[in-house]
C-alpha cells in the first residue's frame, strides 16, 4: 500500500505499423527517413492502424501520407518493434510492426506531421535514425536487400560470363 494517493498509471495498448523505405541510386539502395525538429528525431515513417485495416494497408497508408511515395513493392515484413512511453498520466505500451517497401519514385515530399526527410544511403541513415529498434529494421531491411540483390544476380540464366584473357 502507498501513501500519498498515487495511483497507479493508466495503460494503454497501441498498435502501428510503417515502413522502411528505400529506392536505388545506381547500385546502392537510398532509404528514406523523416525528420521532426519540434521532437528533435529523425524516424521511419509509421502510424496508427485504423479501423478496419491490416498491418500492410496502415503501413502503405502512413508512408503515402507522411512522405507522398504512392508506388511501393512490398518485400515482406521485417518485424514489429515494442516500447514504451509516458503520456498525460499514462503509459502507452506501444508495437509498430515494420515492412520493407521498394520504390522507384524519388519525388517525395512531407507531410505535415513531420518538418523534413531525406534519402540516404545505409552507412548514414543508420547514423541518423535516434531510436535503436528502429535502426535494428533498417539493418535487417539493408541485409534483406543485399540477399535479394546477390540472389537476383545469380539467377539471370542465359548470362554466361566470357573468360578473361
Amino acid at each position: 500500500m502507498y501513501g500519498g494517493g498515487m495511483q497507479p498509471r493508466q495503460r494503454i495498448r497501441v498498435t502501428s505499423a510503417g515502413g522502411v523505405v528505400y529506392r536505388w541510386d545506381g547500385d546502392k539502395p537510398l532509404f528514406l527517413l523523416l525528420a521532426s525538429n519540434k521532437r528533435g528525431v529523425w524516424c521511419l515513417p509509421k502510424g496508427l492502424i485504423e479501423e478496419g485495416e491490416d498491418e500492410v494497408t496502415t503501413a502503405m497508408r502512413e508512408v503515402r501520407e507522411e512522405t507522398g511515395v504512392s508506388r511501393v513493392k512490398l518485400h515482406g515484413k521485417l518485424g514489429a518493434i515494442k516500447y514504451q512511453f509516458g503520456f498525460r498520466a499514462k503509459t502507452y505500451d506501444k508495437t509498430v510492426h515494420f515492412f520493407l517497401f521498394e520504390t522507384d519514385q524519388a519525388d517525395a515530399k512531407v507531410g505535415t506531421e513531420h518538418d523534413a526527410m531525406e534519402w540516404m544511403a545505409y552507412e548514414k541513415a543508420l547514423q541518423t535514425l535516434s531510436y535503436p529498434n528502429e535502426k535494428e529494421m533498417l539493418s535487417k531491411a539493408s541485409s534483406i536487400i543485399k540477399s535479394e540483390k546477390e540472389h537476383s544476380a545469380e539467377a539471370k540464366p542465359g548470362q554466361t560470363k566470357l573468360p578473361t584473357s
